[in-house]
């Protein structure tokens, strides 16, 4: 028995031998099809105890959650390293390979120190990702590991309270310390406010490691908030507000991936408010939502990656090469559009229903019809740019045969979860007592959509425009500048004096015990 993702790990370690591409695609494939299979043989239960120092670690545990997670994320590591095999440097396969094995093991975490020594490999692993990647993104790099590094912090320091005041490691039992392991769930769930990294990240790193970052980074938080601070009603509304300010600022990006990514601070809301309510059902909603989010988004991102692939640009206008050139990603992307709409017999259409079934509050209620309406009105516009508007431009090469095959291994998914909604109760006994192909329901599902169409051809104008100056404020280079500021100016009292460094010692432990008193 073990964690799946330290197949991963290995697979990253073997990277380095000499090989051809050839022989590397094989050996990834492996390794991504091993890791699934060792993730389906888990069941829940399965418990592995090491004792280290004097504490008792548990890389893995298994619960239905758990299981369920660790499986979508196998299934979106086959279909990530596929897509990216032959257009992916050695070097990022590598650091692919670390990320993806870092989310796998996070999500089988049984205590607070294995979860915080992978969700900090996540950090290191996926920054380097990006820096790495080409001398125009090292800037964005650096900025998105300052943004999770202040998280991870934030994560350890909740750890240390925790720990403290319970002298345990317990992932099920926080107590103490739940503001800051609020605020590290916040900056990896791109929480408005701490949003700030996702947009820039994933609009200017390569279109490959933005496929994989939009898999797990995200998707780690949710697990972990449904893990470690579940039931805080107060968050719903705040995922509620997250929500709408991701539906205004994506109906106002004319770059696709900026579109995409803010498109994902809505679905997050979604999962936020199935957690927050408190409910079995509503953590079940929110956790089926996460699986059916990683299918539609991926191939989303996949099909962006596909038309920057084959025509160099990356804007709405360009999407029109999908509706005539490229058919097999516009098939998946119209199942994508309609699964991510919540329209009957399409993967989003059930958990989005488990997730209504479960809020009982009107407001909470209203928030989700408009964030499903706004949802609908976003992917419109994408669509009408893809199959209505698109300029038709000529293709400057075709899309390699494994990235039609990581878009079609995630369309197939989707499809067999449309049709049969029961399939991710089956995997797992995570069971939700509702019909979902019932009257009521289908209603409740297409009504956003059949809503949004009208709406869309009356104010089409306005969202299509192309904005000359989109509102954009980020406080957080401002904060950045001012430390940096005070740091130089206290640098020049660092002139070697050691009779001063003794008074500024004294001094403070002086404040500190006074504190104390």
């Amino acid at each position: 028995m073990m964690t799946p993702g330290f197949l991963y790990m290995t697979g990253a370690l073997l990277l380095f031998l000499p090989l051809n591409n050839k022989t590397r695609y094989l050996l990834s494939i492996l390794i991504t099809a091993g890791a699934l299979m060792v993730t389906f043989s888990l069941h829940p239960g399965d418990r592995l105890q090491l004792d280290f120092l004097k504490y008792t670690l548990i890389p893995l545990e298994v619960d239905p959650i758990s299981k369920l997670t660790g499986l979508v994320f196998a299934v979106g590591g086959v279909a990530a390293v596929t897509y990216s095999n032959f257009i992916s440097a050695f070097g990022s396969l590598r650091l692919i390979f670390v990320f993806i094995g870092s989310a796998l093991t996070v999500v089988f975490s049984g205590d607070l120190f294995t979860l915080y020594i992978f969700w900090e490999l996540m950090t290191i692993s996926s920054s380097l990702l990006i820096i790495t990647a080409n001398d125009e993104t090292k800037r964005t790099g650096y900025y998105y590991f300052l943004m999770h590094l202040a998280g991870s912090l934030c994560l350890l320091w909740g750890i240390f309270i925790q720990y403290s005041a319970t002298g345990r490691l317990s992932l099920n039992a926080i107590e103490a310390g739940i503001p800051f392991f609020i605020i590290a769930i916040a900056v990896k769930l791109a929480f408005v406010g701490f949003h700030t990294w996702m947009p820039l990240v994933y609009s200017k790193a390569p279109f490959y490691v933005a496929v994989v970052l939009s898999i797990y980074t995200t998707k780690v938080g949710v697990y972990v908030m449904s893990v470690l601070v579940p039931d805080i009603h107060w968050l719903a509304y705040a995922g509620l507000i997250s929500a709408l300010f991701g539906i205004i600022m994506a109906l106002r990006q004319t770059q696709i991936r900026k579109l995409l990514s803010y498109s994902i601070i809505i679905q997050v809301g979604y999962m936020i408010i199935g957690i927050s309510v408190g409910t079995t059902e509503g953590t079940t909603g929110a956790v089926f939502h996460l699986v059916n989010h990683i299918l539609y988004k991926t191939v989303l991102f996949m099909a962006a990656g596909v038309v920057i692939y084959t025509t160099g640009k990356d804007h709405l206008e360009n999407l029109g090469v999908l509706g005539r050139r490229l058919p097999i990603t516009s098939v998946a992307t119209w199942i994508a559009f309609l699964g991510i709409a919540g329209v009957p017999f399409f993967n989003g259409y059930m958990s989005k229903t488990i997730i209504k079934e479960a809020i009982q509050e009107p407001l909470l209620t209203w928030g989700l019809n408009v964030m499903s309406f706004g949802t609908c009105l976003l992917f419109l516009k994408f669509m009408y740019y893809a199959f209505f508007k698109g300029r038709t431009i000529p293709l400057q090469k075709k899309p390699t045969i494994s990235m039609q095959a990581g878009l079609v291994f995630l369309t197939l998914m989707m499809i067999v979860v449309g049709i049969h909604p029961t399939v991710l109760e089956n995997v797992t006994s995570m069971t939700v007592d509702i019909h979902y192909f019932d009257t009521k329901h289908m209603v409740s599902g297409v009504q956003p959509f059949l809503w949004s169409i009208p709406f869309f051809i009356l104010f089409k104008q306005y969202f299509l425009k192309d904005p000359k100056r989109l509102p954009y404020f980020d406080i957080y280079p401002i904060i950045g500048n001012v430390f940096v500021f005070i740091g130089y100016k206290l640098s020049h009292y660092h002139d070697g004096n050691l009779n001063r460094y003794w008074l500024w010692a004294t001094t403070t432990l002086i404040i500190l015990w006074l504190l104390m008193i």
